[in-house]
């Protein structure tokens, strides 16, 4: 039975449906996912009374809400799963990373995961540092290249506080792989760490010059 803010969600989300831009959406995303058609700035004028602290859902209910939100077909369900774990996210703590990254998992591609990883489970980290050896050193070595890419940018937003021993521990055994996705978070976490410590990466880069791809590297040194 679908949760009574799942429902909601949906009966807002089904009004608001365009084929037409369904389709276009849907496309852009290489077809994996069917779409409603809902753009981001609709979905978040639909959503914006839901997130009202009046009828937001209790915090020990998340975890199903957001797994119902995953499982229904159209895209914009688990966008809607995000929206709500960001407005929550300062109730989220170490103990809920384990079902967060579940999510990554789930119809994985890198809308959802960047979403989560990047934001979501990185405020965590920031708030509580000593959970990145313990939660995440798992998905360093993960058969799942998501996974793998999570650990890669999940310290997107520890600016000062980045661990650069993890952050490097998470970048060596993919710096040869060819996964496109794995290649640009290595330079997306570079380069987003150079605008606190250009020096320290401007130094990785030259260290695996030979090792990194061109993709990671133009990245890494983007905006230096």
């Amino acid at each position: 039975m679908l949760h009574p803010w799942v429902i909601a969600v949906q009966s807002q989300f089904k009004t608001a449906t365009n084929l037409i831009a369904a389709e276009a959406m849907s496309a852009y995303m290489k077809n994996q996912f069917p779409y409603l058609g809902i753009s981001s700035p609709q979905r978040a004028v639909i959503l914006k009374p839901l997130l009202e602290k009046e009828n937001l859902p209790q915090y020990p209910e998340l975890p199903q809400i957001c797994n119902q939100l995953w499982s229904l077909p159209e895209r914009e369900f688990a966008y809607a799963g995000i929206s709500l774990l960001a407005k929550m996210q300062k109730q989220l703590t170490p103990t809920d990373i384990e079902w967060i990254c579940s999510l990554i998992t789930q119809r994985s591609w890198w809308d959802t995961v960047d979403s989560i990883a990047g934001a979501i489970l990185s405020t965590i980290v920031v708030k509580n540092p000593s959970c990145l050896w313990d939660k995440f050193v798992q998905h360093i070595e993960s058969d799942n290249f998501w996974l793998n890419r999570t650990a890669i940018i999940v310290q997107l937003r520890c600016k000062k506080q980045t661990d650069t021993h993890f952050l490097e521990t998470a970048i060596l055994p993919h710096m040869v792989n060819k996964e496109f996705f794995l290649r640009k978070a290595i330079g997306w976490s570079l380069r987003q760490y150079a605008k606190t410590n250009p020096h320290w990466v401007i130094d990785f880069v030259n260290r695996y010059d030979n090792h990194l791809s061109g993709l990671s590297k133009r990245e890494a040194l983007k905006h230096l």
